[in-house]
C-alpha cells in the first residue's frame, strides 16, 4: 500500500520560511489531486525557562510572542495555499509544545504523506538538510517528501518521475509510488537500475562477495549489462501493466547509483526512492543513496519505507 490509497490527509510543516511555504502549496496541489486534506503544522515550542532571566513575566512575554507568530505563519500559508488552490480542504495545527519533528511525527499518524521543506527558517547553507527534515525521514512511518525546489513555482507538472530500482522490497513500494504519482500528473516515469564491477548480477545484500582482483578480468561485464537491463524490465513488467498510460524509459547502467539518479533528475520533477531503516537508530542510518539525494537533489525527493504497515 502506498499513499495513493491510505491515510486521511497529507501532513506539511510550516515555519514560516521560503522554502516551508513552497513545500506547503506544493502539498496542496498533490492533496487537491488525491482528493485529501492538507494539515498544515506549525511547532513554537516554548521555553520553559529563559537562562539567566528568572523573571516570569519576560518568559510569558516570549511566549505570547511565540504564538502570536506561529499563528501569523499559518494565517499567512492558509491565504497563500487559497490563492493557488482555492478548493483544496485545509486545517491548521499549532503546536506550543512539541519540537517540530515531533509535532510532524505526531499529527502524520493516520496521513498519507508528510512533506517537509529541505531547509527551514534560519538555515545556514541552503543545499544542506535541515535537522527537522532528517529527523522526520529517520522516524517516520509515513512516506516523506523533502521538497526542494523554486518558491516561487513549487505546483505540479509533466517533467519525468524518477524512480530507483533494485528489486528490495523497500523499492518495490518506491515504484508502486511512482507510477501512481506519474499517473497521478500524467507524467512519465524513468526508472533506474545501477550496478558497479564490484558486485555480481543481484548482489543486493550486504554480506555478498565482491567480484575484484583477477577475478574481475574474467566477467563478462557486456553480458552482465544486459542481463541487468533484463532484469530492471522484469521487475518493471508489472508496473507497467497496471498503469498503461504511464510511459516509461528504463535506465540500467553501470556506477553510483546516487550519480546516475542525480543525473536523470535534472529533467524531472520528483525522485522516488525506497530506504530500508526506521527508528532512533536504523532510521538515521538511511542508505548511501537516500542520503545522497536528501543532501544534493535540487527536485523534491520523496523516501519510502518497504513496509509501511510495520510500527516498529
Amino acid at each position: 500500500m502506498t499513499f495513493l490509497n491510505t491515510g486521511t490527509h497529507i501532513v506539511v510543516g510550516i515555519d514560516g520560511s521560503d522554502t516551508s511555504l513552497g513545500a506547503a502549496k506544493w502539498a496542496a496541489a498533490v492533496a487537491g489531486k488525491l482528493g485529501r486534506t492538507l494539515q498544515l503544522v506549525c511547532s513554537t515550542q516554548h521555553p520553559t525557562r529563559l537562562p539567566g532571566i528568572g523573571d516570569p513575566t519576560l518568559t510569558q512575554q516570549l511566549t505570547d510572542s511565540l504564538s502570536e507568530a506561529g499563528t501569523r505563519v499559518l494565517s499567512d500559508a492558509v491565504a497563500a495555499i487559497r490563492q493557488e488552490s482555492p478548493d483544496v480542504r485545509l486545517t491548521t495545527l499549532l503546536d506550543e509544545e512539541a519540537a517540530p519533528a515531533a509535532t510532524l511525527l505526531d499529527a502524520a499518524q493516520d496521513a498519507s504523506l508528510i512533506v517537509v521543506g529541505a531547509t527551514g527558517r534560519g538555515s545556514v547553507e541552503r543545499w544542506l538538510i535541515g535537522s527537522t527534515a532528517s529527523r522526520v525521514v529517520g522516524r517516520a512511518h509515513r512516506p516523506v517528501v523533502v521538497w526542494r525546489g523554486d518558491p516561487a513555482d513549487p505546483p505540479l507538472d509533466t517533467r519525468p518521475i524518477v524512480v530507483g530500482v533494485d528489486g528490495s522490497p523497500a523499492s518495490a513500494v518506491a515504484t508502486e509510488s511512482a507510477f501512481g504519482f506519474a499517473a497521478l500528473t500524467d507524467a512519465p516515469v524513468t526508472a533506474v537500475r545501477t550496478w558497479t564491477d564490484e558486485f555480481p548480477v543481484d548482489a543486493v545484500t550486504p554480506d555478498s562477495t565482491p567480484i575484484a582482483g583477477p577475478a574481475a578480468m574474467l566477467v563478462d561485464w557486456d553480458a552482465v549489462a544486459r542481463e541487468e537491463a533484463t532484469k530492471l524490465s522484469e521487475i518493471l513488467a508489472p508496473y507497467r501493466q497496471r498503469f498503461p498510460d504511464v510511459p516509461v524509459e528504463e535506465v540500467s547502467s553501470r556506477g553510483s547509483a546516487a550519480r546516475e539518479l542525480l543525473r536523470v533528475l535534472d529533467d524531472a520533477q520528483l525522485a522516488v526512492v525506497g530506504s530500508r531503516g526506521r527508528g532512533r537508530i536504523a532510521g538515521a542510518l538511511l542508505g548511501s543513496t537516500s542520503q545522497n539525494l536528501l543532501h544534493r537533489a535540487t527536485r523534491p525527493v520523496m523516501i519510502c519505507r518497504g513496509d509501511e504497515t510495520d510500527p516498529s
